[in-house]
């Protein structure tokens, strides 16, 4: 999935490392993280050491989670909650997506050992008052108003997940708002939702337009997969009731139809002519080839890929080659114990895991168009980015808002990054080599500052790297993910 990088910039002992320090680097005082791995042994011993309490939850069929972290020296949990939306509702893939929202107050500080930020909150100047904001009350300490409610998730992945996104977008702003009404905290959300500037969640929850024809399609994708699944599954319990032999499976012809997953993605890296030269540090060197066109996106392999059968075990059709393609079955009665696990994983996953579609009538499912009106029903989300992104580039031409306006219309994705900025979003936040667009973003909810809630102003962004620091794709070895960091410098406003 990353034929640029080389070995170095993909070992995790290498990673860790570069994305701790870019962390501590910028040293945020909140910070919303998605697609956490190595939890317990990694990321939260050194953020604790580093000043940070954290919140950190994942489903239980996922190695990955989601993380808040916040510096403990400005902030008190006053509550945590999380999400999985797959309990809730008709999904239809199995995706183990969850959400986590944190509920925080600002701490108060003492004039005698001030907080070094404590310049960030400012005077409000509507009252007509001037005021540094930092009047200590009788104790001698400095009240910051309002709390804040953090929440961060990663939305379901797949290119032709549209409809899952914005069930999980309603989802998710239906539990803010359910969880909020306690609290009465203004709203930051921060996450990888997985939909670019012109899927539907995205354009539902912004506000922005979509072409008319984008809820008529999901709503003909949800017809034609649930026809397709169910069908799929129907042919599944006849092939099952006509065999019953336990012979080996002939599946010749399951590889006519379906190339393997890898041998496609194999032949998408060679079309990429790598060159596989390497200079004097024996460092892999990636060729540029003029002639690469807008590759199609492919998703990566979602299944264990077991290792081939041998000549003596394989199945064939006389006169036909072996197929490539086996049966996890075959492998359940191996003398190694890692390849029985690897069969009993591979059999799992075949009959429901992540990713899973789910087997459910038509009108189990909420229509799009009840989902789109679900999340207009909520408050706008503001994209921080979105508002002002566009205004940190020096070159007018890469704000041009009539070559935004020619992308609006758009519903796909490309495989390349644009050279538009769309809704006022950056070109990407994602550059892989096989995907480059923008899913991740900084939301404030757009409603009246709430009775407990601390008023936000974004002060300085910082800024999305230009494409030609990032070569074919991340990571590299200054970026250890795929994804780029955002970033948002916000005051609290005295009242």
């Amino acid at each position: 999935m990353f034929p640029y990088a080389s070995q170095k910039a993909l070992r995790w002992k290498f990673r860790r490392q570069n994305m701790l320090q870019e962390f501590l680097a910028f040293g945020p005082d909140l910070a919303c993280l998605q697609e956490v791995d190595f939890w317990d042994e990694f990321y939260y011993p050194n953020l604790t050491k580093a000043g940070y309490e954290t919140a950190y939850y994942k489903n239980k069929n996922k190695k990955h989670g989601c993380a808040i972290i916040w510096r403990r020296s400005r902030f008190e949990k006053v509550e945590q909650k999380t999400l999985e939306y797959d309990d809730i509702g008709q999904p239809t893939f199995m995706t183990g997506n969850i959400g986590l929202m944190v509920g925080l107050r600002p701490l108060q500080h003492t004039n005698e050992n001030p907080d070094p930020n404590a310049d960030m909150v400012l005077a409000d100047e509507e009252d007509g008052e001037e005021s540094t904001g930092n009047e200590a009350n009788g104790e001698g300490e400095t009240k910051i108003p309002g709390g804040i409610l953090v929440a961060t998730t990663h939305l379901f992945w797949r290119p032709d997940g549209s409809y899952e996104r914005l069930r999980q977008a309603s989802i998710l702003l239906e539990k803010i708002k359910e969880w909020n009404q306690t609290l009465d905290f203004t709203v930051l959300l921060g996450g990888d939702f997985n939909t670019t500037p012109r899927d539907a969640a995205y354009r539902v929850m912004t506000r922005n337009a979509m072409p008319p024809h984008q809820i008529p399609n999901l709503e003909k994708w949800l017809e034609d997969e649930v026809a397709r699944v169910q069908e799929a599954e129907a042919n599944a319990e006849v092939t099952s009731a006509e065999g019953g032999t336990g012979d080996v499976k002939d599946t010749t012809a399951a590889c006519e139809k379906e190339p393997d997953t890898v041998d496609r993605l194999i032949a998408q890296t060679e079309k990429l002519d790598l060159g596989k030269a390497f200079n004097g540090t024996q460092e892999f060197k990636a060729q540029e080839n003029k002639n690469d066109k807008d590759l199609p996106y492919r998703a990566p392999p979602t299944g264990i890929i077991l290792p081939k059968q041998s000549a003596a075990k394989a199945s064939s059709v006389e006169g036909q080659p072996q197929s490539t393609i086996v049966d996890s079955a075959d492998f359940a009665v191996s003398e190694d114990p890692k390849i029985r696990h690897l069969a009993a994983v591979d059999a799992s996953a075949e009959s429901g895991g992540e990713d899973a579609r789910v087997i459910a009538p038509l009108e189990a499912f909420t229509p799009p168009r009840d989902l789109q009106m679900a999340v207009e029903s909520f408050s706008r989300c503001i994209s921080i980015y979105g508002q002002y992104e566009s205004l940190t580039k020096d070159s007018p031409a890469e704000a041009d808002l009539v070559a935004a306006a020619a992308t609006a219309a758009e519903e796909s994705t490309a495989t390349k990054a644009h050279t538009e900025h769309t809704h006022g979003e950056p070109v990407f936040t994602n550059f892989a080599t096989w995907f480059k667009d923008t899913l991740d973003y900084v939301y404030l909810l757009d409603e009246p500052i709430p009775k407990n809630g601390a008023r936000l102003v974004p002060l300085r962004l910082l800024e999305i790297p230009d494409k030609s620091h990032l070569g074919h794709g991340l990571p590299d070895e200054k970026f250890s993910s795929d994804h780029l960091c955002l970033m948002v410098e916000f005051a609290i406003l005295s009242t």
